[in-house]
């Protein structure tokens, strides 16, 4: 697990605390002035942050595991609607749970003069085998293939500081080129490092990476010689700050799944577990 910076909003999983964990998403929420529109629901947007985050702690893998949970050790903390009900609040509030990843993001990204990374990895739908009969993602969903071999599902581009702090995310199709996403991420960032693998060698990047004085630093591929100082060959050795952030966010957050029966069920479980992700330590 990544030692995240101390600046960062967290809550211990450690010591999970229901009470204060509600208060403190509570307060934050607030600040946004969600707009809610139609009759009250059985849950809050507070609440649902809480119970993600409860899903998280508890490593619930899908929403069916997490309703068990709640109806077993905190039934008289929550008014839990129907199980299809509670799978449709989950599931539509995602997006201003969506909204506060972002907010943080741009927090994060407001840093200057710091080391940050950028890598993308595989995000499967299901196993590869199985990629003519899934139908759930067959519209954003595509094939292609990594140093581990072909894979069908989408791609998680990130930008995190050396603490595994998120600065910036984006999910593309399997096939949308790592440097295409990182000329959009160049928009956002001052003078920084940005410290990447081989697959981001380009001319047109380092250019526009000085325009904010930025310094791209990319691992050589086998038919370039170049010479690195040893403050840049320190930099290329810490890109495995960037892998632990993936396998955190696989292992421990559940990124990777199959069970979702619709898009919008499979994007929110990619949102909770980022989201799950960016609270807890």
């Amino acid at each position: 697990m990544t030692n995240k910076s101390n600046t960062s909003i967290l809550i211990s999983s450690d010591n999970f605390d229901l009470v204060t964990t509600f208060c403190i998403l509570d307060d934050l929420i607030k600040c946004f002035g969600f707009k809610r529109f139609g009759r009250k629901p059985y849950l809050s947007l507070s609440e649902i942050a809480t119970i993600t985050l409860i899903g998280c702690v508890y490593e619930c893998g899908c929403l069916k595991s997490l309703y068990k949970l709640l109806c077993d050790k905190f039934s008289s903390d929550f008014h839990l609607p129907c199980y299809k009900n509670f799978v449709n609040l989950m599931n539509n509030h995602s997006a201003q749970l969506s909204v506060i990843i972002h907010f943080i993001c741009c927090l994060n990204n407001q840093t200057e003069g710091v080391i940050t990374f950028c890598d993308s990895t595989k995000v499967e739908v299901c196993k590869i085998y199985r990629e003519y009969r899934h139908q759930t993602m067959k519209l954003i969903a595509s094939k292609s293939k990594s140093t581990t071999g072909w894979f069908y599902g989408l791609r998680l581009h990130v930008l995190c500081d050396k603490h595994g702090n998120l600065r910036q995310i984006k999910f593309t199709t399997a096939t949308t080129g790592e440097r295409e996403v990182l000329d959009q991420f160049l928009n956002n960032i001052r003078n920084c490092i940005i410290v990447a693998d081989a697959g981001y060698v380009s001319k047109n990047l380092n250019q526009k990476a000085n325009q904010n004085n930025n310094i791209l630093l990319t691992a050589v591929r086998k038919n370039m010689k170049t010479l690195a100082t040893v403050f840049q060959t320190k930099c290329l050795n810490m890109r495995s700050r960037i892998e632990s952030v993936f396998d955190v966010l696989k292992e421990r957050f559940n990124l990777i799944t199959s069970l979702p029966r619709s898009i919008n069920g499979y994007l929110a479980h990619y949102i909770r577990s980022i989201f799950g992700y960016m609270f807890l330590d």
